[in-house]
């Protein structure tokens, strides 16, 4: 019988954190990887925080993180950057595997305000792009890409099927990548 190893990801948050707590809610039941830390420039939210107690996962919270050094990361094989807003320096770069979420059809509408200029374009889709991070803004090899058609001209409406479809698929798209 063959073991698998599970790999182990470290993830960088810088808001409220769905798509993270519907990520280490589906891993709850599948254990297709290992988390070992969050690490977040606010307060990570009560709701993942319950379900890490709840759990009993063994998950270090680093919160309040305004300077992202190596010595937060320790070993792991990927560090998942989930909403991460802030410049994540070279020498982490350099030396991690780092992906990140970016929520459009990379290479289209890079950094911020994505759904605000995609209506803007009158663009006929919306998604999101799992990315290799390099030094340059949301420039790294593609992963993954998931989108749909657009059916709204409202930021928000926008912005709520977006998350939608994030919190279906990027699950999915965590585990192919490290497999």
């Amino acid at each position: 019988m063959r073991l698998i190893k599970r790999k182990k990801v470290i993830f960088l948050l810088s808001g409220g954190g769905s798509n993270l707590y519907k990520i280490l809610k589906k891993n709850l039941t599948s254990k297709k990887f290992i988390t070992l830390s969050i690490i977040s420039n606010i307060q990570v939210s009560k709701q993942i925080k319950d379900l890490i107690k709840l759990n009993k996962l063994e998950i270090k919270i680093y919160e309040k993180i305004s300077n992202l050094k190596t010595g937060f990361i320790g070993n792991c094989d990927v560090v998942f950057s989930v909403g991460y807003l802030k410049k994540i320096e070279s020498e982490i770069i350099d030396n991690y595997n780092i992906i990140n979420l970016h929520p459009s059809l990379l290479p289209k509408y890079k950094g911020l305000m994505t759904h605000k200029r995609m209506l803007i374009n009158n663009e006929i889709k919306y998604g999101y792009t799992i990315h290799k991070v390099t030094k340059y803004l949301d420039d790294g090899q593609i992963l993954s890409q998931n989108q749909k058609n657009i059916s709204t001209s409202s930021e928000n409406e926008l912005g709520i099927n977006h998350k939608r479809l994030e919190h279906q698929e990027v699950f999915k798209d965590l585990v192919s990548f490290l497999n």
